[in-house]
């Protein structure tokens, strides 16, 4: 039994759009969380300077003395440290100062943010004033922290969205290989579930349903097709090889009864051949693809099977073959040429075969639908026609009517063939036919 290979080697396609979801999901919390603690980092210096800058203006319009006074304020840690220097000697420093100004520290949060230093000289009188950054990197810190557990939060939550986004975007898929499992599994063609939304699956699905469809009815037609081979080779054969076994004991049989033999085989193998040629052709027709289809003259494909006609009835005296409607000369239509010229003569062929014996005529008359924008030929003969109960069907494959099973050989494939040759040419067949006379008509499509 034939089933699916089993998937070892590779995630599955569920896993791997999951997987590629939450790393999109991470990637995008985590990107956002630097950008924002960034921002508020690069604030918050903004502010230090600002203020740093406040402070040193609002010190230097004070007088001298005054400035002590004003500096002796700043006596808490979380205050700035102010020092006022003249050359290298320190006049004057806020009481949460130390002895002397540290080095600058700060050349940005990235690096060392301990304090934010500023040291300007204003007039002879130096200010340097360190701003203390502390409170603000514990509000960082903290902020890091809120930031990485809304961010793990965020990704654990998009996990769980990712793997019900990609089950239910990815249920047609599970329905659609489902279904060709159930067809591997019974051996037999079925039609695979429409999902419910008319999405890009829909579409997908409806295309799989159609191939199927196809590959049903192509599986369909070659079936019937072996059978009716089988069947209707089965008597030639019993035929070739019967006369087989006389030819074997050509020593007991006289000439005559040897050529007759050699004839009858001759003879049945021409009528396989034929059988089997048929067939082909229409099982040919119905995969011949529309683009094949180009502009033909009318005429001409008409001229040149009446040529064939002429050359295989110049021995029957007591039959007319002529053509009319050569005002449509200039008609052209879509056609196949080989598969018009084929159906025009398997109708030819019935038209030759079923006209009057004693005084037959057969006439070709070029016909047109400008209604429709069709063309055609049509085929007419003086035969004893066909039965009205016969005409639904004799475009079924080997029916012989009563007419045509009171004629020595055909295979019943005659119209049907032409059917078969016309439709792969978006054209149809007509046919008409009473007591004394029958018409078929190939419709060809008017080319534009």
């Amino acid at each position: 039994m034939i089933g699916l290979a089993p998937r070892h080697s590779r995630p599955s396609l569920r896993a791997r759009l999951t997987r590629q979801i939450i790393f999109a999901i991470a990637a995008l919390l985590a990107s956002f969380s630097v950008l924002t603690l960034a921002a508020i980092a690069a604030h918050l210096y903004h502010d230090a300077q600002r203020d740093t800058q406040t402070i040193l203006g609002g010190l230097a319009a004070q007088h001298t003395d005054a400035v002590s006074d004003v500096i002796h304020a700043y006596n808490r840690a979380s205050d700035p440290h102010i020092w006022l220097m003249r050359g290298v000697r320190i006049i004057a420093k806020s009481p949460n100062a130390a002895a002397i100004p540290r080095q600058a520290q700060y050349t940005g949060l990235l690096w060392n943010p301990a304090t934010y230093q500023l040291s300007a000289r204003v007039a002879h009188t130096t200010f340097v004033i360190d701003w203390p950054l502390s409170s603000d990197v514990g509000l960082l810190q903290g902020l890091s922290t809120v930031v990485l557990i809304v961010t793990l939060a965020g990704v654990s939550a998009g996990a769980v969205m990712a793997g019900w986004t990609t089950r239910r975007t990815l249920e047609p898929v599970k329905s659609m290989t489902l279904g060709v499992q159930r067809m591997l599994t019974s051996g037999r063609i079925l039609r695979i579930p429409l999902p419910t939304g008319r999405d890009e699956f829909y579409d997908l699905a409806e295309l799989l349903n159609r191939l199927l469809s196809d590959l049903d009815e192509r599986q369909r037609r070659e079936e019937a097709l072996l059978a009716d081979a089988t069947h209707h080779l089965r008597t030639p054969l019993t035929v070739i090889r019967g006369n087989l076994d006389l030819v074997r004991r050509a020593d007991l049989l006289e000439t005559s009864q040897w050529r007759e033999s050699i004839a009858a085989m001759d003879r049945t193998t021409e009528e396989m051949s034929c059988l089997v040629d048929d067939l082909l052709a229409m099982e040919h027709a119905t995969n011949l693809p529309h683009t094949l289809l180009t502009p033909t003259s009318l005429q001409e494909m008409a001229l040149e099977v009446m040529e064939d006609v002429h050359a295989v009835t110049h021995d029957r005296d007591n039959l007319t073959v002529e053509m009319r409607g050569h005002s449509l000369a200039d008609a052209r239509v879509m056609a196949y040429p080989e598969f018009a010229r084929r159906a025009f003569w398997a109708v030819m062929e019935n038209a030759l075969k079923y006209c009057d014996q004693e005084a037959g005529r057969v006439w070709v008359t070029l016909v047109s639908d400008a209604e429709r924008s069709f063309s055609g030929v049509a085929v007419s003969n003086n035969g004893p026609g066909i039965d009205p109960e016969d005409l639904p069907k004799v475009f079924g494959r080997f029916y012989r009517g009563a007419a045509g099973r009171s004629i020595e050989g055909g295979t019943g494939l005659g119209l049907p063939l032409a059917q078969s040759l016309m439709r792969a040419q978006e054209g149809t067949v007509g046919l008409e036919s009473d007591a004394s006379h029958t018409r078929v008509t190939l419709w060809f499509r008017n080319a534009e």
